[in-house]
């Protein structure tokens, strides 16, 4: 049964992991197209995860479209940090965000929580060496992703309030393995062709356990943040 389109504040993110813990005790909606979603208490709060990049955000926006009326659009979840002072755990809320595709730039709704810079959006997961040279060509740049852009050009497009709210998973500093070759076509990770991969590789072991311990401390710190923004209960 779906709720009625009230006006809601839609939250997307690209992985179930990002927003675990602030929606473990929301309700669940129906998952459609590959979109899965939930819904506060309250009944005007929704959060959508469907994947990473454009492709997938643009389902999960499709889809709040059709469970509520959607007043603003929040763009959540783990980014790479572009600078030393991103440090893991790190939530960062930016101010503008660039689409590396396009060029284009779109400027976040103000608020009275600090903003951190510009975030840059990028087609693929930014590696190590990537980040680096992002870094240098992007000063004012603090952070990157794959799905920011296109959900602020959507917000732009319904004339809708938009902010940006992430939290560092890897630091600049940080050397993960190539994580592109498990991005399914549908957005989602291929964990266990990873956890393979990596088995194979014990140069990478000490990376990757560390990562898997940032990226759990960011989606805690991320939803703690967005609870405290959004005037809900934190997660227990």
């Amino acid at each position: 049964m779906e709720p009625q389109r009230n006006p809601a504040v839609v939250i997307i993110a690209a992985m179930p992991g990002e927003i675990a813990p602030l929606v473990r005790s929301w309700a669940a909606l129906a998952t459609v197209d590959g979109v899965a979603g939930y819904q506060h208490p309250s009944n005007t709060i929704f959060a959508f995860h469907a994947g990473m990049g454009a492709r997938h955000a643009t389902r999960a926006f499709a889809r709040a479209q059709q469970v509520c009326e959607v007043r603003a659009v929040f763009s959540v979840g783990w980014v790479g940090g572009l600078v030393e002072s991103a440090h893991a755990g790190n939530v960062l809320r930016a101010d503008a965000v660039r689409d590396l595709a396009t060029g284009e730039v779109f400027r976040c709704t103000p608020s009275e929580w600090a903003s951190h810079g510009t975030l840059l959006t990028a087609r693929q997961v930014a590696a190590r060496e990537h980040k680096l040279e992002l870094a240098t060509r992007y000063p004012d740049a603090r952070m990157v992703d794959m799905e920011a852009a296109t959900l602020a050009r959507l917000a732009a497009a319904h004339n809708l309030p938009f902010r940006c709210v992430k939290a560092v998973s890897d630091a600049l500093i940080d050397n993960l393995p190539d994580l592109n070759p498990f991005v399914r076509e549908d957005g989602t990770f291929a964990q266990a062709s990873f956890a393979l991969h990596v088995a194979l590789r014990p140069r990478h072991w000490s990376d990757v356990a560390r990562f898997g311990k940032q990226a759990k401390l960011a989606a805690a710190n991320l939803c703690d943040s967005l609870a405290g923004e959004l005037g809900i209960e934190k997660p227990r």
